[in-house]
C-alpha cells in the first residue's frame, strides 16, 4: 500500500536532525522492515513537507515516523487509492524495483 504524509513541522531545527537521521537510514538501507520511501516534498519555506511511502499498514509507518518526529513536526497519514492515482509505480514496477 501507499501512504502520504503531511508533515507540519513545529521546530525547525529538530526537523532538520529527523530529516538528516532518517535520510541516512534510507542510504544505509536501515528502515524497518515493510517500509520504503518513495517521495519526499518540502516546502520552500521548512513550515511543511509531504511523503509517500510504500508500507505494509499505516499504522506500522506512524509507528516509526511519530518517533522519529518527536519534538520536530506533528504528522497526519492517510492511504492513498491506488487505482485512482497518477504517478506511483504500479505492481510489475514495483517488483522489478525490489
Amino acid at each position: 500500500m501507499h501512504v502520504v504524509i503531511h508533515h507540519y513541522v513545529s521546530h525547525p531545527t529538530n526537523w532538520e536532525r529527523t530529516q538528516k537521521n532518517i535520510m541516512s537510514m534510507i542510504e544505509e538501507q536501515r528502515l524497518p522492515s515493510g517500509l520504503n520511501a518513495l517521495v519526499y516534498l518540502p516546502s520552500v519555506d521548512g513550515r511543511k513537507a509531504d511523503c509517500v511511502w510504500e508500507a505494509d499498514s499505516v499504522w506500522a509507518l506512524r509507528k516509526f515516523i511519530d518517533r522519529e518526529t518527536t519534538g520536530a513536526a506533528r504528522n497526519e497519514y492517510f492511504e492513498v487509492k491506488d487505482e485512482a492515482a497518477i504517478g506511483l509505480p504500479k505492481g510489475e514496477e514495483m517488483a522489478r524495483a525490489a
